[in-house]
This record gives C-alpha cells, sequence and structure tokens, in this order.
C-alpha cells in the first residue's frame, strides 16, 4: 500500500468509521483514538495485511473490535477500595476478553433470524449496498433495511453489557 492510497483510505473513510465507534463508546474523543489506532495499525502492517473483502468491511470490522475492546479495558480498570483506604486495581484480562467480546458478538449473530442474519452479513462482511442485498435476495430496499435495523437492535440489546 502506498502512502497515497493510504491517505485516500483515511479520507475515504476517518468520519464513517468514528461514528462507528462513537456509537459503540458513546464519546467523541475516545471515537476519534480508536478510529486513529485503526489506522495506524493499518499503516503499520501495510506490507503485511491480506485483505480477503473489501477495505470497508476490514476497517469496519477493525473498528468494531477496537472499540469493544477500548470498552472492555476500561471497564475492567475499576478501582477497587477496601476499609483501609488501600486502591487495588483489577487485574487486566483483555486477551480473554477479547476472546469473550469476539465470541459474544458472533453468537449474538448467529443468534438473529435466518434472513435478518443474512441480510446483515451481507450489508457487513460482504459489502453489498442496500439495492445489491435486495437484488441478491429477491426482496425489496426496504425489506433489506428492515433486517438491517432489525439485526442492529437486537445486536445493541444482546451486546449491551459491553457496550453500555
Amino acid at each position: 500500500m502506498t502512502e497515497y492510497q493510504f491517505e485516500t483510505i483515511f479520507k475515504e473513510y476517518f468520519a464513517y468509521l468514528s461514528n462507528l465507534a462513537y456509537g459503540i463508546v458513546k464519546d467523541r474523543d475516545d471515537a476519534y483514538d480508536i478510529t486513529q489506532q485503526v489506522f495506524v495499525k493499518l499503516w503499520d502492517k501495510r506490507d503485511d495485511i491480506e485483505i480477503d473483502k473489501s477495505i470497508k468491511s476490514y476497517l469496519y470490522r477493525a473498528t468494531f473490535n477496537t472499540a469493544l475492546n477500548f470498552l472492555d479495558k476500561h471497564k475492567r480498570k475499576l478501582r477497587i477500595v477496601n476499609d483501609d483506604s488501600y486502591s487495588l486495581f483489577q487485574e487486566d484480562k483483555s486477551d480473554f476478553l477479547e476472546g469473550e467480546v469476539e465470541d459474544a458478538v458472533n453468537k449474538a449473530i448467529l443468534e438473529l433470524p435466518e434472513k435478518c442474519r443474512v441480510v446483515f452479513s451481507l450489508s457487513r462482511y460482504s459489502d453489498l449496498t442496500n439495492k445489491e442485498i435486495a437484488e441478491k435476495l429477491n426482496i425489496s430496499i426496504k425489506g433489506v433495511e428492515k433486517h438491517i435495523s432489525r439485526a442492529l437492535k437486537e445486536l445493541r440489546v444482546k451486546l449491551k453489557r459491553f457496550i453500555s
């Protein structure tokens, strides 16, 4: 990936990915930091990364996972104060939690109704437009929008412990 290609990708997707991260962490500064972190990692691994799908799908998944991991790490660093006023920090279990978050997301997606899951997966992982999904599944564009909205709503509920 050349510097020009990277800059083009950055300009095209930064706002989109920042909004995605903001939807998860509910803090604009943290969302920018998360998005920046995703792009730094992309640049650092530009020679080694193999993107099977579209760059948009790759960046979406990377941002989504980074935002969820951010929430987990911040929730796990809660202070415990005992009667003697000594402070202890809970042990960082980020490796375990990354797997837990990923498992929870995958499980939540698998629990979606079949049509809803298919539409959501085509939208988010295959990077198809609503029109392309509608044509592929022989349903209306409004039907596609309805399935995606339902999937997002159900995922927010099922992943609430990682988001709030």
